[in-house]
């Protein structure tokens, strides 16, 4: 995907994500993420967005603080980070020397691919909690935000419990992509394509398989073929957590 189809991405699911808020009052669960309200969510999401507009104004992300709104000011906290965020991804050069935490072709890129993503994966959250059903992804966006967590993140899969090395194949129907991780108790990869002898198989629409990776679908929403028991493995001990500095002042863990 381009850059413009990300910023394009962010601000969509950014104003998808504060208006499914709205229509929940502040301390409603947060279903897909247990112990969280809505207040909570909007509060992390708004600090992710300024925590990444410091970064792209000044290059590192070193002495960033934030201070957690009141209730009365987090949607006008919230729409100032996303209106800070997208700007300062415009102003940002193709070539510029911007920290990452993971390697990407651009600082830019990196950063615009990865706020469209996390704020997309927070607006299934609001809607989830709103309960009024949630929005489909395009498949393009949605197959690129699989690839996104499998080539990156999911190495923070907690794999202490499986007994030896298993293999995981995703393949989304309506998308020209299919990846297959193999995870073990010392290991963790992942190959753009699928195997057939996978121990299990995962298929389903671009949009659902997106939800399913992140933790916002259940086995009903996808299909299973294999050994099931990954799966609840999966929705058990998969966490996201950002790779830190010693010296780092990020945001918290986005119980993903």
């Amino acid at each position: 995907m381009e850059f413009e189809q990300y910023l394009d991405a962010l601000q969509r699911q950014g104003r998808l994500l504060a208006d499914s808020a709205r229509r929940s009052p502040l301390q409603a669960a947060v279903p897909s993420c247990p112990g969280w309200t809505v207040a909570r969510l909007l509060g992390h999401v708004a600090k992710v967005h300024h925590w990444a507009a410091a970064i792209l104004r000044d290059g590192q992300p070193d002495g960033f603080s934030f201070a957690v709104p009141a209730d009365s000011e987090l949607f006008e906290v919230y729409d100032a980070g996303l209106r800070a965020v997208a700007d300062r991804l415009r102003a940002t050069s193709d070539r510029a020397t911007v920290w990452t935490y993971l390697p990407a072709p651009s600082a830019k890129l990196f950063w615009a691919r990865r706020m469209a993503h996390e704020t997309a994966i927070h607006r299934v959250d609001a809607q989830l909690a709103a309960g009024f059903g949630v929005s489909d992804f395009d498949p393009e966006f949605a197959a690129d935000g699989i690839d996104e967590l499998l080539t990156g993140s999911a190495v923070r899969f907690d794999r202490s419990r499986l007994p030896g090395d298993r293999t995981i194949s995703l393949t989304p129907l309506d998308s020209n992509a299919a990846w297959t991780l193999t995870v073990g108790p010392r290991l963790i990869s992942c190959r753009p394509l699928a195997v057939d002898d996978a121990d299990l198989s995962v298929f389903g629409l671009a949009s659902d398989l997106y939800r399913w990776v992140w933790n916002r679908a259940g086995s009903d929403d996808v299909s299973l073929r294999g050994d099931l028991s990954l799966a609840d493995r999966w929705r058990e001990d998969f966490r996201i957590t950002a790779v830190r500095r010693p010296t780092e002042a990020q945001p918290e863990d986005s119980g993903d």
